[in-house]
């Protein structure tokens, strides 16, 4: 595993300060996809950004706390899905709960499949400090399960359950955002993983 020995970034603090990381952040993205990765330098960044190259030091003190910033909001923003997903299906059955964690999933990974593969590649599971997204996704379907354990069969482990079906789920939906195989639609992959999850979750 790849341990970084770059200095901490700095946090923006001001309004100001947090539109020019958001504005960093997303040069750094057009930059990877107009032009690739080898062409992901700080200076470039800082051009297609509309910013100084001090101020992109100011901030990130390498290219690799750029990729470490940019882990850390798709992360957030998955886990903000995810926590309105089961806010909104507080009563819903097991069943109806898995299916809209897993749309919400998939949808939120075919956003940008290739931002998130290049990411899984430049900045491995807790390198500099990030957390892995699986185990965040487990507390959460954690808590779904464990809410719902009257539907399940009396003597489960929720922990055991919520860890193979994190990873069941978060493992599909990466496959329907890579890219299906010609005849299976999005939904028929949706229902499919869900026929899957449910089959264990209730054996």
């Amino acid at each position: 595993m790849m341990k970084s020995t770059s200095p901490r970034r700095r946090a923006p603090r001001q309004l100001r300060a947090r539109h020019t990381v958001e504005a960093i952040l997303d040069g750094a993205i057009r930059v990877l996809k107009r032009e690739g990765l080898n062409a992901l330098t700080t200076n470039r960044i800082a051009t297609i950004a509309g910013v100084s190259i001090g101020s992109v030091y100011q901030y990130f003190p390498d290219k690799r706390a750029i990729f470490v910033a940019l882990h850390t909001r798709h992360v957030e923003q998955i886990d903000g899905i995810v926590e309105e997903t089961l806010t909104s299906h507080a009563s819903a059955s097991l069943e109806k709960l898995m299916a809209a964690l897993i749309d919400a999933l998939i949808d939120a990974h075919l956003r940008d499949p290739e931002l998130h593969q290049l990411l899984s590649i430049e900045v491995p599971d807790r390198a500099d400090g990030t957390k892995d997204f699986s185990t965040r996704l487990h507390g959460a379907f954690l808590l779904a399960i464990s809410a719902r354990a009257r539907e399940l069969k009396r003597g489960r482990s929720p922990e055991k359950l919520a860890f193979v079906a994190t990873h069941m789920v978060e493992s599909l939906a990466h496959g329907v955002a890579r890219g299906l195989p010609p005849g299976i639609s999005r939904e028929e992959a949706s229902a499919e993983i869900l026929r899957a999850v449910l089959a264990y979750l209730r054996s």
